[in-house]
């Protein structure tokens, strides 16, 4: 993929992942408090009607047509939506991942096992992530989380991985006076 692809891709994600979390604060009206309240509790291996009005809404049209690599991707992404649920007001464009962890003080151990994991492994982690920096009221861009699950087994989760890795690792050395 070329410098000037990734670009577009990142952006089109990061536009997605803003729309959604819009939906979920009550833009557009169709999500209701109760729809919220199920994307927060939700499993993504088996997501609840409410994720189906994200989708059908927003998503649609950019999920594959093949059954199985579109069930792959409904996964991923209600992993995403799941944490975008978690964080509410929180999702803030230009909050880099690695720098909010950092600041966090997200624990290095914790950290490590985030950008080793594999597809199957965030979507566990994504909804945990979320309800930390929730807990703690810390923005956060998402749209980085969703690039590092949408890249899982791809040519570019190595480049996600390093690039959100650099930010957390500079960040830490930065408090450290390093």
């Amino acid at each position: 993929m070329t410098n000037d692809a990734q670009r577009e891709e990142r952006a089109s994600v990061a536009s997605l992942v803003s729309a959604i979390a819009g939906l979920l604060r009550g833009g557009g009206g169709v999500m209701t408090a109760a729809d919220a309240s199920a994307l927060r509790r939700m499993d993504p291996r088996r997501p609840p009607a409410a994720f189906f009005k994200v989708e059908g809404v927003l998503l649609d049209g950019n999920l594959p047509g093949d059954e199985t690599r579109r069930m792959d991707l409904e996964t991923r992404w209600a992993a995403i939506v799941a944490g975008l649920a978690h964080l509410g007001s929180l999702h803030q464009p230009g909050q880099r991942l690695g720098h909010v962890l950092a600041d966090a003080q997200y624990s290095d151990v914790r950290f490590a096992r985030l950008i080793r994991s594999d597809a199957e492994r965030l979507v566990d982690e994504l909804p945990a992530l979320a309800r930390f920096l929730a807990a703690k009221n810390v923005p956060v861009d998402w749209s980085a989380t969703a690039r590092l699950i949408l890249s899982a087994g791809s040519s570019e989760e190595e480049q996600v991985r390093r690039n959100i890795a650099r930010d957390y690792y500079g960040a830490v050395a930065r408090q450290e006076g390093v």
